[in-house]
């Protein structure tokens, strides 16, 4: 946020002062490639949002999958537990029997009954143990039962909420396009893209050649869109400026593409910023000058396409990160 501010100020200053030197325009330049990062940050956690999602959904079919070993462990422990309890009576019964007839034993009978009580408590030991790893088994499913239900959970909020998003800016662009009706397919295309909103304006929308001052049917489409910005204050906007690959001929205080890309950017926001309902904090100026190219034919054609502005309008994705952070 501090970073923007300081972006909005340095342009400020530069259209007032026509001298300015190169050391800062460098400097300016600097901090305009540190909005960038941060906005392709911002655009990377979406993506490592989606991709922890699918993780999570594969934890969750990886769980159910234990869950169904632990059941099916479950139930063949119970069966042997069973057949070991049958055993333990029929011995507890022949015990009783050899115990009533122990008196008229021989010394070799004894010797049979002490083996068979031997088989005994061996046979109780191994019905502890089956019953110790029984109840291990059964706290275990638990346990997993509970972590799963968690991650499920968890998995099925997420998707929840970037379905929310998705259907967000799939709505916006509708609203962007019927806003601009007047201007869409006469150099202006509103496009769902990696779950954001791209409004892509020709040069011949906004700018006369070699120009960073917007002509007035580019103002009325800009108040428009100011409008829809305004009155969805979560979304966050960048506005890039492109130029095509042709070095800049021009005159005043453009050194290069770079320079005029950027001073293009930079009038756009001021534009929208006259909306008071946009907080400046929400928007960026981004100068990309020829190095973005949606056409790389080297024709007239393909430059015209090349030169153009973005507005790129992003959810916000705080709470998604705030979730996945917590695992």
């Amino acid at each position: 946020m501090k970073k923007r501010n300081i972006c909005y100020l340095l342009f400020a200053g530069l259209l007032a002062t026509s001298c300015a030197s190169t050391k800062k325009m460098e400097s300016i330049q600097s901090q305009l490639d540190d909005c960038v990062k941060e906005n392709n940050a911002t655009s990377r956690d979406l993506t490592a949002a989606q991709v922890r999602i699918s993780n999570l959904a594969a934890d969750s079919s990886a769980m159910q999958k234990r869950l169904e070993e632990i059941i099916a462990d479950t139930v063949r422990q119970s069966k042997e537990l069973h057949q070991s309890e049958l055993q333990l009576a029929s011995l507890q019964s022949l015990y009783n029997q050899l115990n009533d007839q122990l008196g008229k034993s021989n010394s070799q009978g004894e010797k049979e009954i002490k083996a068979l009580l031997s088989d005994l408590q061996k046979s109780q030991e191994k019905l502890q143990v089956r019953e110790d790893a029984l109840l291990k088994a059964e706290n275990d499913l638990q346990t997993s039962a509970k972590a799963l239900a968690e991650k499920e959970k968890k998995v099925e909020y997420l998707s929840k909420k970037i379905n929310e998003q998705d259907s967000l800016m799939r709505g916006l662009r509708q609203k962007v396009a019927t806003a601009l009706k007047g201007y869409v397919g006469n150099g202006l295309e509103v496009v769902n893209k990696n779950g954001k909103v791209y409004v892509s304006m020709d040069e011949k929308l906004l700018f006369h050649s070699g120009s960073w001052e917007v002509d007035e049917k580019g103002v009325a489409a800009l108040e428009n869109i100011s409008k829809l910005l305004a009155d969805n204050k979560d979304l966050q906007v960048v506005i890039e400026g492109h130029t095509d690959d042709l070095p800049y001929r021009g005159y005043g205080n453009v050194d290069d593409n770079w320079d005029l890309s950027t001073k293009r950017a930079t009038s756009i926001v001021r534009i929208l910023l006259r909306n008071e309902g946009i907080a400046p904090s929400r928007v960026t100026a981004s100068g990309r000058a020829e190095f973005v190219p949606i056409d790389t034919a080297d024709t007239r054609e393909a430059r015209q396409r090349n030169r153009r502005t973005e507005i790129i309008i992003s959810p916000n994705i705080d709470e998604i990160m705030k979730v996945i952070g917590g695992e």
